[in-house]
């Protein structure tokens, strides 16, 4: 007859030292990775004061103060404020009639909810330029105020650092074009020994308000800034960033059919490229980005990308838009 033995429960010791010991390496592997992670996220508490003045403050958000706290990039918050901001964005050109990108060296100070306009007398809008010009004749609006450029040139220009985007709607008013939305693109950069050295950039929403629809003057109605540091870590002088930034705003692609009249500087003949309607390129500051620091570009002078290029590598924030969507 067979007598079956009775083993006890449990583990060993041995057994008991080993699985501590696993435990052990596991634990402090994860504790490492986690060291790792918390060291490469940005802190919360990255915020600079940006010394903006009374005139930016007021003129960007209808402040009287003369700083704002502004969270250091990569910042996940205007991130996120970022992506709603793309999301208005889409919606307002995918139902304008026409979309104009304005370039500045200054403040916009001039956010209409309606231009005069009289199509019998006034000559066609189908240009910024032509937009441009219709304003400062029509509407008063100060020559400096925009900059009568026309994409980057490979010549001694200062290519704008910011820009207007007008977005134009349907208009319920004879004589007069309605302006649905503008945006404003600004990049302020610092370099005192006073100030926190870098750039503070930001893209604002400008529209009528809920409560009185047609208003003279568009409204802040959102938007998202962030303050980028220097490429260089703890830089001495501002010349050691001299080639931080983060230019064009955008890039307007002109009507093929327009090689037909020869200008010059003979490189604006590459920005002929669309076959129908004509469209931008239009690039907007990624809180996602560490800095503006300089990016290759290759490119040939005759080649448009090599007007743009540096772009792709500086920000996610990329939207082509049609001239004239809504035809």
């Amino acid at each position: 007859m067979n007598r079956r033995v009775h083993q006890p429960g449990g583990f060993t010791s041995v057994e008991l030292l080993l699985v501590l010991a696993l435990s052990a390496v596991v634990l402090g592997g994860a504790v490492v990775i986690y060291g790792t992670l918390v060291r490469s996220q940005p802190s919360a508490s990255s915020v600079v004061t940006v010394p903006l003045g009374l005139q930016r403050m007021q003129n960007f958000y209808g402040s009287s103060a003369s700083t704002v706290n502004v969270a250091i990039a990569p910042q996940y918050g205007a991130l996120s404020l970022a992506e709603e901001l793309r999301e208005q964005f889409v919606t307002d050109t995918l139902s304008a009639t026409a979309v104009f990108c304005l370039p500045r060296d200054g403040m916009n100070t001039w956010r209409p909810s309606l231009i005069a306009h009289n199509p019998v007398l006034h000559d066609e809008i189908d240009t910024p330029q032509k937009f441009r010009a219709h304003i400062i004749a029509n509407a008063s609006v100060p020559a400096d105020l925009y900059r009568d450029y026309r994409n980057p040139l490979n010549n001694s220009v200062a290519v704008p650092q910011n820009a207007s985007i007008f977005v134009l709607g349907f208009s319920k008013w004879p004589g007069y074009l309605k302006v649905n939305a503008i945006y404003d693109i600004d990049l302020v950069r610092f370099t005192a020994a006073t100030e926190p050295n870098g750039f503070h950039a930001s893209v604002k929403r400008y529209a009528d308000a809920v409560s009185a629809p047609s208003s003279p003057t568009l409204s802040h109605t959102g938007g998202y800034d962030v303050f980028y540091s220097p490429s260089v870590p703890n830089p001495t002088n501002s010349t050691q960033w001299a080639t931080d930034g983060f230019a064009p705003l955008f890039i307007t692609f002109e009507r093929a059919a327009r090689l037909a009249l020869r200008e010059t500087p003979t490189t604006i003949e590459r920005f002929k490229r669309a076959a129908e309607r004509p469209f931008y390129f239009i690039w907007w500051p990624d809180p996602a980005a560490r800095h503006l620091g300089p990016v290759a570009n290759t490119f040939a002078s005759s080649d448009p990308r090599q007007a743009y290029n540096q772009m792709a590598g500086r920000t996610a924030f990329m939207f082509t838009v049609p001239m004239f969507p809504a035809l």
